[in-house]
Order: structure tokens, then C-alpha cells, then sequence
């Protein structure tokens, strides 16, 4: 008994070792990487378009609406998801592009690599036999390992015909359609567009399919159906996003209001503008999953939440479920719906697409449903948190080991 405990213990030891030291290298790498701006590219700012809006916060309503436009497309199909799963809804999704491949429409299909691990072998197989081109986005390289690993693309894009496109916060899973009981209920944020303006969704898709793959791909003809809301595509890859944000910020007259499924703003030019803002008489306001699908980041925000109470900011933790929108509104003059949480990792670390929406009509139209979250949070007072369980504060002190990758 004594050796299997003694062996135990070594065992844990050696492990316990080498994740100390791969940490050690991971942290080396980071840092040179971030010097050199390693997988950091200038921000792309597409032209504004005007296309005809709506929103889905339901993962089944989504998917119906998704598969329907999918299965009626006429000339061609652009399709990126961070990730997809390996249960039914994933199966029906892929069934889904298989047989319009088999219509002879073109599908062009991406899914992330690490975002994508669930995709099975033969799945892929059967995508590709159907004659559906089939890529991963954002391959680890031997070259910034580590770096490469972090480096996920977040961008979910759809493209169909030219004329209809999506983006949001939604992806393919069970989860995502309120069939994980320890999830749900899961409220999600994914625009859907109609209308010239998906153009500069598409530029971004064909420039990033370009970027990881070698299969020749040609842009879609855009529709040139103009639609009523004027709106602006901008993606980023750890440069940008600051300036874009901070600009907002200072723009603001009444009140800035943020949704995120995380609230990790490791990031001192947005905080600090939004402090700024707060302690000027701006009404801010943020909104971010009590409840997570993720390690450590309910335990991660804690800090962000003291610094709050100190200047005049409101956070609320969404209470029924899990919420995964991502959304900033600015006044009444500007909503952004997209794919970048506020926390360090879309800051810092990942590939991320906004769409930015300057019509007041329909900012004011979807203001209620937005607003309607609210409804199912609470605000995070300093007695909640001193009632806290101590095993928290102790995730707490990890999460801030790990917090620039959170």
C-alpha cells in the first residue's frame, strides 16, 4: 500500500513538474511573440453597407431560419463556424450542406481547428465525398507553438448567394439549441442581413479561407438589393479593437450598455476609457454570464466587478442560464453585434469580426429584446461577493495566474 501511495505521489509530482514548466515556456514564447506581433494583423475595416436586419436569440429559431436559407440557396454557400459538435443538431447541419453540394451549389465549409476537434474523421471524409471544400482555419504550427495554439480564429460567417449573411455568437451544437440541461437555458446574439451589405462579410470569409488554405476560391457576385440599415463590417486580430472601442467610448453621451458572456477586461486603454466614461456621468452598464460553459472566468471577473463599484459602473450576472451574445450599444446611435467577448482572449488573442449598425430604427426595434435580459439578471453588490464560498476565493487567486488567457 505504502509503494502504490509513494508512486502515486511521484506520478503527481512529474506531472504536476511538467505543467509547470510547459506553463514557463508557454510564457516565454507569449512574450516574444507579443514583441514581435506574432499573429497580430491590422485591423480591416470594410466599406458601409445598407442591408435589411434582424435578430435571433434562440439557437433552435436560428437554426431553423440557417438550414432553411441554406437548403434554398441558388448559386453558392460560404460557411464558418468556430466550432461544431458531434451530436444531432451537428449532424443535421452537416447533412445539410452535404445535400446541397449534391445540388451542384457550390459549399465552401471552415470550422476552427481546436474549435473543430469534435468533427469527426469520417465526417470530414463524408463532407469532402460530397464534394463539399472542407478546410480547418488557424492551424498550430511547430514555428510560436504555443502562440499558434492561442491564436484561435472566433469569427463565426455566413455567407449565401451573396445577398444573405450572418454573424453572432451562436455555434453548432446541442447546447446552443437548449439540449444541455447543465447549460440552459442558452441565450445567444447571431444577426442575420439581407442585402448588399453582406459584402464586406464576405470579403473577410474569402480572405481568411484564402489565408489558411490552398483550394482556389472565387468571391460571390454581391446581390445589389440595398437594404434599410446602415452597417460596417471591421475585423481584428489583437491590433485595433482597443482604439475602435476607447473611441466609442468617448463618444458616448448617455449611456453605454455591453453584453458578454465573460467580463475579463484585461485590457487598461478599454477599461480605463470606460472608467473614464463612467465617473463623466455616462450611464454604463454590463451584462455578462453569471453562470459559465468556461473554466475560471465567473472567478476572473471578481476583481473587474470591485473596480466597477468603485466608478460608477453596474454589472449584472445573467442568472437563468447561460448567456454567450456578444453586443455593445452606444446611446442610441450605434449597436455592435459580433463575435468579441469583453475579456482578455478576444482582446488579446483571437481572430474577431463586429458588424456595427448605425440605424437608429432598428437599434430602438430591437432595444426591448436586448433590454429584456436584464430581466433575467441580477446586480452584483458588494455583500454577494463578501458571501462568496472560500473555494472561490481561491479560484479567484488562480484565475488571476491564468487571466490573460481567459
Amino acid at each position: 500500500m505504502k509503494k502504490i501511495i509513494k508512486f502515486i505521489f511521484k506520478a503527481l509530482v512529474l506531472i504536476f513538474s511538467l505543467l509547470v514548466i510547459l506553463f514557463a515556456l508557454n510564457e516565454i514564447e507569449m512574450e516574444h511573440a507579443q514583441k514581435r506581433n506574432i499573429f497580430a494583423y491590422k485591423p480591416i475595416t470594410y466599406p458601409i453597407g445598407k442591408s435589411d436586419l434582424s435578430i435571433y436569440t434562440n439557437g433552435k429559431k436560428l437554426d431553423e431560419q440557417l438550414f432553411k436559407d441554406i437548403s434554398n440557396a441558388k448559386k453558392e454557400v460560404h460557411i464558418y463556424f468556430f466550432s461544431v459538435s458531434n451530436d444531432q443538431i451537428s449532424h443535421e447541419f452537416l447533412d445539410v450542406l452535404k445535400k446541397k453540394s449534391d445540388e451542384g451549389i457550390p459549399v465552401y465549409y471552415a470550422v476552427d481547428r481546436l474549435g473543430g476537434i469534435l468533427l469527426e474523421r469520417k465526417e470530414r471524409k463524408s463532407l469532402i465525398d460530397h464534394g463539399v471544400h472542407f478546410t480547418y482555419f488557424n492551424k498550430p504550427q511547430l514555428s510560436y507553438f504555443f502562440a499558434s495554439i492561442n491564436h484561435r480564429n472566433h469569427r463565426r460567417m455566413t455567407i449565401i448567394d451573396g445577398e444573405i449573411g450572418y454573424i453572432g455568437g451562436f455555434n453548432i451544437g446541442k447546447k446552443y439549441i437548449d439540449e444541455k440541461k447543465e447549460l440552459k437555458p442558452w441565450k445567444d446574439v447571431q444577426l442575420r442581413l439581407e442585402g448588399s451589405g453582406v459584402e464586406g462579410l464576405e470579403k473577410q470569409f474569402v480572405y481568411d479561407w484564402r489565408k489558411n488554405s490552398d483550394q482556389k476560391i472565387t468571391p460571390m457576385v454581391i446581390s445589389k438589393k440595398i437594404g434599410k440599415s446602415q452597417h460596417q463590417f471591421v475585423s481584428y486580430t489583437k491590433i485595433g479593437i482597443e482604439q475602435e472601442y476607447s473611441k466609442l467610448f468617448k463618444q458616448a453621451k448617455h449611456s453605454i450598455t455591453i453584453y458578454s458572456p465573460y467580463f475579463i477586461p484585461n485590457n487598461k486603454v478599454i477599461w480605463n476609457t470606460l472608467i473614464d466614461a463612467a465617473n463623466s456621468g455616462i450611464d454604463v452598464k454590463i451584462l455578462y454570464s453569471h453562470k459559465s460553459d468556461a473554466l475560471l472566468v465567473e472567478q476572473a471577473a471578481i476583481p473587474y466587478i470591485k473596480q466597477a463599484w468603485k466608478n460608477n459602473i453596474k454589472v449584472y450576472g445573467f442568472k437563468k442560464g447561460i448567456f454567450h451574445g456578444k453586443v455593445l450599444k452606444i446611446d442610441d446611435r450605434v449597436l455592435m453585434i459580433g463575435t468579441t467577448n469583453f475579456d482578455s482572449r478576444s482582446f488579446h488573442l483571437t481572430d474577431e469580426l463586429n458588424c456595427y449598425i448605425y440605424d437608429q430604427k432598428f437599434i430602438k426595434q430591437v432595444e426591448p429584446e436586448l433590454a429584456d435580459v436584464f430581466n433575467e439578471a441580477f446586480e452584483i453588490t458588494p455583500s454577494y461577493i463578501k458571501k462568496l464560498p472560500f473555494k472561490d476565493r481561491v479560484k479567484e487567486k488562480i484565475a488571476k495566474v491564468f487571466e490573460f488567457y481567459l
